[in-house]
């Protein structure tokens, strides 16, 4: 971690975007929202709650959709290109612009967070996902 005088600790947002490819863009802007109550930006933040609300929205229709496919034997379903395009707007939407504040505000000389606590955090959110998933799958495939 580096320190910069009178700073607050900050996810790299470089960094951010990049976990966020695996652990989807719910965990990308609950980062990004805390990095903007730390910058002292609560519009920013506001609209990093507003992209984790609607990403929270478009992982739950990926499992409903995920659910339904399986159950009706289907193949590659709509809703995993609407996820991946979800991805790269939220990238050049919500990520981008921090990554470039934060660039161009304090270069590479900023406090930074540990990662241990938000990828334990991370990796928690998607083994519940993954098995509400998994349950409303086996929902779906023992009652209809």
């Amino acid at each position: 971690m580096r320190d910069a005088p009178g700073a607050a600790a900050l996810w790299r947002p470089s960094a951010v975007a990049l976990w966020s490819l695996v652990f989807t863009p719910v965990f990308g802007s609950w980062l990004l929202m805390r990095n903007w109550q730390a910058l002292g930006q609560p519009h920013a933040a506001a609209a990093a709650r507003r992209w984790l609300h609607a990403s929270l929205g478009m992982l739950a229709l990926e499992l409903l959709a995920g659910a339904i496919n399986r159950r009706l034997n289907g193949g590659p379903h709509l809703v995993q290109w609407l996820a991946l395009a979800w991805l790269g707007l939220w990238l050049l939407a919500a990520a981008l612009p921090q990554w470039q504040l934060v660039r161009r505000r304090f270069g590479h000389a900023y406090a930074r967070h540990e990662w241990n606590g938000a990828l334990a955090t991370a990796v928690a959110f998607g083994a519940a996902s993954w098995s509400a998933g998994a349950l409303l799958t086996w929902l779906l495939l023992a009652f209809t």
